[in-house]
């Protein structure tokens, strides 16, 4: 069998031998930097899409709310007050245990409407739920994530256990605002048209999951409430009958961070005493950085 000869030019023979020597002899050796990079050197630049990887032993704050806060402003969540901006998807989820032992815990995906050092505040529909949660004095447990996997980005996690109480829906701040003129008028809407229907119909408030019998009726209702909104005719008694402002107070939070561009998670955790958190009062004990699993 003849064998088919490849006759390549001298300046191609040359590169070819210089790139086999290369690979088989270069070795890639890791620098960790002062500022927490980590260098890959013996690799070609342009073949390796993670040559910078970032980790960080700085503590982040001391105030884990305001870090909070500080993270979902960067990402146009909320404004620097920590009132949430129009139109954001801004989301978390609250657990809190059963009345018993066998009963399964109570699980809620909520809007987050502002987050300041005292906490993070949210509103629910009046009713038994929403009782339960700001009275009991039963401890509840937070999640949320921000962000996405992906080369040059990050994911964001917070966890944070604590307890839950009423605050006032209409009460101002220092800016003159208050938790009513941030809630999106959709939820307004469509929390006191259902509690409308449920007087109408002689059912009680207290009901959670109440089945809608008549469509065509709850879509009047929902559209006759909607104009009362736009032209102000929807008293604050009325939205206040069917609205309640709830304010989780943490004890314990964690905030883990990661991406590809990072050589590990990042794990952080505070603690402070619970029943310890006067009116914008931090007193939060010093961040520990822990393993990330």
């Amino acid at each position: 069998m003849m064998q088919a000869t490849i006759h390549r030019p001298a300046a191609t023979r040359h590169l070819l031998n210089n790139i086999v020597v290369q690979a088989r002899t270069t070795r890639p050796s890791v620098i960790i930097s002062s500022s927490g990079f980590m260098h890959l050197h013996g690799t070609p630049q342009d073949n390796c899409s993670y040559q910078r990887r970032r980790f960080s032993k700085k503590s982040p704050g001391n105030d884990p709310l305001e870090l909070l806060k500080q993270s979902s402003v960067k990402r146009d969540y909320c404004d620097e007050d920590g009132y949430r901006n129009k139109h954001q998807h801004w989301i978390f989820g609250i657990a809190t245990s059963g009345d018993s032992l066998e009963s399964a815990p109570t699980l809620r995906t909520l809007d987050f409407q502002r987050v300041t050092s005292s906490g993070i505040d949210f509103i629910r529909k009046r009713g038994k739920g929403a009782a339960g949660l700001a009275s009991s004095g039963k401890s509840s447990t937070l999640l949320c994530s921000f962000g996405k996997y992906r080369p040059g980005e990050t994911v964001e996690q917070w966890l944070a256990e604590g307890q839950c109480e009423q605050i006032n829906l209409l009460e101002e701040d220092g800016s003159g605002r208050n938790l009513l003129s941030v809630i999106p008028s959709r939820s307004i809407v469509e929390i006191v048209a259902s509690m409308v229907v449920k007087e109408e119909e002689g059912k009680g408030l207290e009901e959670e999951r109440e089945p809608m019998e008549k469509h065509s009726h709850y879509m009047e209702v929902v559209q006759r409430t909607r104009q009362q909104l736009e032209k102000g005719d929807l008293t604050k008694e009325e939205i206040e009958k069917g609205i309640m402002a709830v304010r989780f107070v943490p004890y314990h939070m964690e905030r883990l961070v990661g991406g590809p561009d990072q050589v590990m998670w990042e794990r952080w955790q505070w603690d402070r005493d619970a029943g310890a958190c006067p009116e914008g009062t931090p007193l939060w004990d010093a961040p520990k950085l822990l393993l990330p699993y």
